[in-house]
């Protein structure tokens, strides 16, 4: 028995020691399996949302508005690691019906996959999430998701949930991207709204690749003081 504890602690440690790394990853804590099911046995594929191009965005927040690598918040910390921020960032200020955020990635081969959003909220009491009011596309095809529940936290105390969009995401060989758009509507005071974005995950038997924008963090004013 002292044998089967220590192998199964060895496992676990190593598991962590993967959490936020691109390629085979489930980091962070919260809801697995949202509105669509368990995630299966795939490897997961992570997307920081800090990460993408985020050189044509224009985001609005509460009490200010930013664009571009000024909507990344957090420090990378320990601290915000261990909240959940998967790489102890993520990306706010999405109040603008304008916002587009581009997750573009490479897969070896023809496949499918589980789509799974990183999502938090500071709008108050918990919102609900559908398409009418944040889409979610992978090619340009819209996903009828069912609604997401998000609950609401601080900024800097923010906590993300796991929201499974899709178990059947058509993924084709080559470029895919995957875009989370905010639409108009009433969540922030009878203003548009929009969720905290972590990262997106994608769980297939493909193997995915992309490039990520690391010095997005370098490039915010005052390195990263948010």
């Amino acid at each position: 028995m002292k044998m089967k504890h220590s192998k199964i602690l060895t496992l676990s440690l190593a598991a962590a020691a993967l959490c936020g790394a691109m390629m085979i990853s489930a980091c962070g804590e919260g809801d697995t399996t949202g509105t669509g099911g368990s995630t299966g046995g795939s490897d997961i594929f992570v997307m920081e949302a800090e990460y993408i191009d985020l050189s044509n965005v224009h985001g609005a927040g509460i009490s200010s508005d930013q664009q571009g690598v000024q909507m990344i918040y957090g420090k990378g910390t320990d601290a915000e690691k261990q909240r959940g921020w998967s790489s102890g960032y993520y990306l706010g200020y999405t109040y603008s019906a304008s916002i587009k955020l581009n997750f573009v990635f490479e897969s070896d081969r023809d496949a499918t996959g589980t789509v799974i959003l990183r999502l938090g909220s500071e709008l108050g009491s918990s919102i609900s999430l559908d398409p009418s009011i944040f889409s979610v596309s992978i090619n340009g095809e819209e996903v009828g998701y069912n609604a997401m529940y998000i609950e609401s936290s601080l900024m800097e105390e923010m906590r993300f949930y796991d929201k499974t969009v899709t178990t059947n995401a058509t993924i084709k060989k080559g470029s895919n991207t995957i875009t989370l758009s905010v639409l108009p509507n009433d969540l922030k005071m009878g203003q548009t709204g929009g969720p905290m974005v972590d990262c997106v995950k994608v769980q297939t038997d493909a193997v995915l690749s992309w490039t990520a924008k690391t010095d997005n963090i370098a490039a915010r004013d005052g390195g990263g003081l948010f």
